[in-house]
C-alpha cells in the first residue's frame, strides 16, 4: 500500500515537471517570435536611416536583440 502511494507520488512528481517544462518552452517560443519581429523592424528602420548617429544606434540594438534571440535558442533545446 506505502509503496503505492509513493509511486503515485512521483508520477505526479514527474508529470508536473513535464507540463511546466512544456509551459516554458510555450513561452520561449513566444519570446523569440517576438524578438525576430523586433530585428526585422529593426532591420529596416537602419536600412531607411540617413543619420549615421542614429543608424549605429539602432545597430547596436540589433546586435543586442540578435543575442537574446541566441540566448533564447539555447535554452529551448
Amino acid at each position: 500500500m506505502r509503496l503505492n502511494k509513493l509511486k503515485e507520488h512521483f508520477q505526479n512528481f514527474l508529470l508536473w515537471d513535464k507540463e511546466e517544462i512544456e509551459e516554458k518552452k510555450n513561452d520561449i517560443s513566444d519570446l523569440m517570435e517576438n524578438l525576430k519581429e523586433k530585428r526585422n523592424k529593426l532591420e529596416k528602420k537602419i536600412k531607411k536611416e540617413n543619420n549615421k548617429k542614429e543608424k549605429n544606434y539602432l545597430e547596436k540594438k540589433l546586435k543586442a536583440v540578435k543575442k537574446l534571440i541566441k540566448k533564447a535558442k539555447k535554452s529551448l533545446y
